[in-house]
């Protein structure tokens, strides 16, 4: 599969949303403030309804990201990602690892995003990414 392909499945698969979680429609993420917020709601342990629809939120979002990545490379292969930034001119470069579980990417992103402020105004696809490369970077 060719990068350009790669990447074109990777940014699908992180769009795609399911419609419904335990009768409620979870709110489509759409900025990297919308993904912290609600993964640091779903690493609480409230249980009201608004808590339910965060959680949901957050795991759909970072399970889609997850499966686009594992569907797009062979395990363990390096994706790098291409127009980042505000001038779509920066990239990333990241290897997963055999598993990543929602609960420990979803801390991965709470820990990262208050070191890079810069991202909570762009795409919660753009702080995912980032996130990834910052803790499984690929080799130089």
């Amino acid at each position: 599969m060719t990068k350009i392909n790669r990447i074109a499945a990777l940014a699908l698969a992180a769009s795609m949303l399911p419609s419904g979680f335990a009768l409620a429609q979870s709110p489509r993420i759409t900025t990297g403030a919308e993904l912290v917020s609600a993964c640091t709601i779903a690493a609480g342990i409230g249980a009201d309804a608004d808590d339910r629809i965060a959680r949901a939120s957050c795991h759909q979002f970072l399970a889609g990201l997850a499966a686009g990545v594992y569907a797009s490379v062979e395990a363990g292969a390096p994706l790098i990602v291409r127009r980042l930034g505000p001038g779509m001119d920066e990239e990333v470069c990241f290897r997963l690892p055999d598993q990543l579980a929602f609960e420990t990417f979803a801390q991965q992103v709470i820990a990262f995003a208050p070191e890079h402020p810069d991202l909570y105004s762009r795409t919660a696809f753009e702080m995912g990414a980032r996130t990834l490369a910052a803790n499984y970077p690929c080799e130089e």
